[in-house]
C-alpha cells in the first residue's frame, strides 16, 4: 500500500512510520466543478506547527510517488485541546490572484484560454505560474469574439467567457515540469474499481433537489448580424435588434418555447432561458431544447456513495478519484451504470469516511449515466485489454467483503510532555475495527509496546517488561531525556 505523507514548503510535515510528526486529520475534497480542499489538523506538541504560514506555504500531500493535494492555507484553527486546524484549498485558487484587464480577443476557443493565462503567470511568482495543457472543449466555428471593458478575476473570466457559453471542466494536473491546466469537454478516465452493493458499497444517500425544476424553457440559439435580418426587417443601431438570436417560432407553432406537461399539471409554470450560442438551424435548436426540459423538469439527483476504496486495502489498484468514470451498481437503490465521480472525500487517516458522490449541479443522473457517444466510446477503448486486471479486481473486492480495517488509538491520562519528575501518566491502547471500539474483546497477549529513545538496549528491556498490556505507566525514569511510545497490536 502507497505510503501517504504531507510536505509544507518541501520539508516533511507527517510520516505515518514518525511519532514525532504525528497529525490527527487529513482529510481531501475533490471536486470535478469547483477547487479541491484540504483539512489538515496537528496536536499541540508537532515539532513543525509554525512552518504553516497561512496564504504563504505551499503544502502538498504524496500517496507513494503520486501528488493528490498541492495548495495554500486559508487559516489556523485552535480548538480546546490546542490542536491546530488549517483549511486548504489547492492550488487552482491561484486563478482567483490575479486580474484580467480589459481586452477584446477574436480567434480560436483555446488562444483565449491561453491570453488569460498568459495574463495571470505575468503577474505572479514562478509556483502560482501554469502551462496550457489538453483542451478538447471546441467552438463549432473554431473562432470566438469576446471583449470586457472592466477589469475581472482570471478565475471569474474564465469561467463566465469560456465555461458557462461552452461548458467543460477545468483539470489540474502535478507534473515534474510544473502545474499542467486541462480544459476539458468531458472527463475520459474510467477507474477500475467497480463500487457494489453487498460488496464495497456501504452506505447510500440519494438526493433530490426540487428547487431547481423548470418546467418551461425558452431557447435561445446563436446571434443574428444586421446582415442576416429578413427583407422586412430594418438593420438599424438600436442594441437590442443588434442583438437578436436564432428562435424555435418558424418550426414550433409560432412559439418560442417548450414545456413539460406533466410537470406543468404537477407543480405549475416556472421559466427560465438558455443560450446555446453554436446553434444557427432553429429545428435544431428545438430539438435541444426538448431535451433539456425533459432533464429540468426532473431537479438535480445525487448520489452519495461510503465505499471502500481497495487502494487502501493494499491491493495493487488505483485510487477512485473524483474526475473518473466509475461503474456502480446497487440493485435496491436502483444504480446501474458507468457514472462520473463529481465529489470525492478522502479521509487518509480513517479510510472507512471515503465517499465519492455521482451526480453533477444541474445535470440529472439519467443525462450523466448515458453520456455522449464519443466519450463513452474513448472509455471503452480505455477499458479495451484491461480484463484480467478487472477480473483481479474481483476477486480483490470478495476479499475485502469479509475483511475489516483496523486501527488504534493512543488515550493520555495524565500529561504528554513531563516537567517535573513526581510526574506520572497512563497510556491506554484502543483499537477500533471501523468506527466500532472491540479493545475489550482483545486479549492483552495481542498488545505490545514500545519505547523509542534512541538507545536500543534501554528500549528493547522496556519493551519486553511491558507486553501484554493494554495500558501502561510512564513515568520520568521511562523518559529520561526524551521518547517516544507506541502499542503494537496483533489480530
Amino acid at each position: 500500500m502507497s505510503l501517504f505523507r504531507v510536505y509544507v514548503d518541501g520539508e516533511l510535515f507527517y510520516n505515518p512510520n514518525l511519532s514525532k510528526l504525528a497529525i490527527t486529520q487529513a482529510q481531501v475534497k475533490e471536486d470535478a466543478e469547483n477547487i479541491d480542499s484540504l483539512t489538515l489538523s496537528a496536536p499541540f506538541n508537532h515539532p513543525y506547527l509554525s512552518s504553516i504560514q497561512p496564504m504563504a506555504s505551499v503544502i502538498e500531500c504524496r500517496k507513494g510517488d503520486v501528488t493528490v493535494f498541492e495548495g495554500r492555507a486559508l487559516d489556523d484553527g485552535i480548538d480546546f485541546y490546542n490542536t491546530h486546524t488549517w483549511t486548504c484549498e489547492s492550488a487552482l485558487a491561484y486563478l482567483k490572484d490575479t486580474i484580467q484587464k480589459p481586452y477584446s480577443y477574436k480567434g480560436p476557443l483555446r488562444g483565449l484560454l491561453e491570453y488569460f493565462i498568459s495574463e495571470h503567470n505575468k503577474s505572479v511568482e514562478e509556483k502560482k505560474q501554469f502551462t496550457i495543457g489538453i483542451v478538447t472543449v471546441t467552438d463549432p466555428n473554431d473562432y470566438i469574439s469576446y471583449s470586457n471593458s472592466e477589469y475581472s478575476v482570471t478565475m471569474d473570466a474564465i469561467r463566465e467567457k469560456l465555461i458557462k457559453t461552452h461548458g467543460g471542466y477545468l483539470q489540474l494536473r502535478y507534473t515534474k515540469e510544473g502545474k499542467v491546466l486541462d480544459y476539458l469537454s468531458d472527463f475520459t478516465a474510467a477507474s477500475l474499481q467497480r463500487v457494489e452493493y453487498g460488496k464495497n458499497l456501504l452506505d447510500v444517500t440519494i438526493h433530490q433537489d426540487h428547487t431547481e425544476r423548470v418546467t418551461a424553457l425558452i431557447p435561445l440559439g446563436a446571434k443574428i448580424e444586421r446582415e442576416e435580418f429578413s427583407d422586412g426587417e430594418e438593420a438599424n443601431t438600436d442594441e437590442t435588434v443588434a442583438e437578436k438570436r436564432v428562435t424555435i417560432e418558424s418550426v414550433n407553432d409560432g412559439r418560442n418555447y417548450v414545456y413539460d406537461e406533466q410537470a406543468v399539471e404537477e407543480i405549475g409554470w416556472i421559466w427560465a432561458t438558455e443560450v446555446w450560442e453554436d446553434v444557427t438551424v432553429p429545428g435544431n435548436l428545438l430539438q435541444k431544447a426538448k431535451v433539456r426540459i425533459a432533464e429540468l423538469a426532473k431537479g438535480i439527483t445525487s448520489m452519495e456513495l461510503n465505499i471502500v476504496d481497495e487502494s487502501d486495502t493494499g491491493a495493487d489498484i488505483g485510487s477512485i478519484r473524483a474526475r473518473q468514470y466509475v461503474e456502480c451498481y446497487s440493485l435496491p437503490h436502483g444504480i446501474d451504470g458507468r457514472y462520473l465521480c463529481v465529489n470525492k472525500t478522502t479521509d487518509y487517516l480513517d479510510p472507512s469516511g471515503n465517499t465519492i458522490t455521482i451526480g453533477a449541479s444541474g445535470v440529472t443522473l439519467t443525462s450523466i449515466s448515458v453520456t455522449q457517444d464519443k466519450n463513452l466510446g474513448l472509455l471503452e477503448e480505455d477499458l479495451a485489454g484491461q480484463n484480467s486486471q478487472i477480473s483481479d479486481v474481483t476477486d480483490k473486492v470478495e476479499e475485502i467483503s469479509n475483511a475489516r480495517m483496523y486501527r488504534t488509538e493512543l488515550l493520555v491520562e495524565g500529561v504528554s510532555i513531563f516537567r517535573n519528575r513526581e510526574q506520572q501518566s497512563i497510556l491506554h491502547c484502543r483499537v477500533y475495527s471501523w468506527d466500532q471500539d472491540i479493545t475489550d474483546t482483545l486479549e492483552s497477549s495481542q498488545f505490545l509496546w514500545h519505547k523509542n529513545s534512541g538507545n536500543e538496549d534501554s528500549d528493547a528491556d522496556w519493551d519486553s517488561r511491558h507486553a501484554g498490556m493494554k495500558s501502561v505507566f510512564i513515568t520520568t525514569e521511562d523518559v529520561q531525556d526524551n521518547a517516544s511510545f507506541y502499542c503494537e497490536v496483533t489480530i
